[in-house]
């Protein structure tokens, strides 16, 4: 049976940018060959809460996918083997917090128009007398 599942991936963050989208891409192709492939979200490079193999900065990704439960052991193999991946998680993700979560970004997006939407009013300035 198909289920929703998110893998959050944080690789190493002191990489150059084309190694990255070259391991995101990698593990992109992976999921699209034997799953339903949805998104994927970059959170960029942010730093660790603690120190992970001498590193102190990670790069995050989240993907997105419909798969079946054994698809979370092909995705993570891999990971596993890979010196690039300082930490992994794949859960399976509940419908319920998916429309939540869907509500949520939509209300933040809106907030985010409106806010790019209202013209900029300039304080007015004071004249001097001399």
């Amino acid at each position: 049976m198909k289920r929703p599942y998110e893998t959050v991936i944080v690789f190493d963050g002191t990489l150059p940018d084309d190694v990255l989208a070259k391991e995101q891409s990698q593990i992109e192709e992976i999921i699209k060959l034997n799953a339903t492939f949805e998104k994927t979200d970059v959170w960029g490079k942010r730093p660790l809460a603690y120190t992970i193999r001498k590193k102190r900065l990670g790069f995050y990704c989240h993907f997105l996918y419909v798969a079946e439960g054994t698809f979370v052991n092909v995705i993570e193999r891999p990971l596993k083997l890979n010196e690039r991946v300082l930490r992994y998680l794949s859960v399976a993700r509940d419908p319920k917090v998916e429309s939540t979560r869907a509500a949520f970004f939509a209300r933040r997006e809106k907030a985010i128009e409106a806010a790019q939407a209202r013209p900029v009013v300039e304080a007015p300035t004071e004249e001097r007398e001399e």
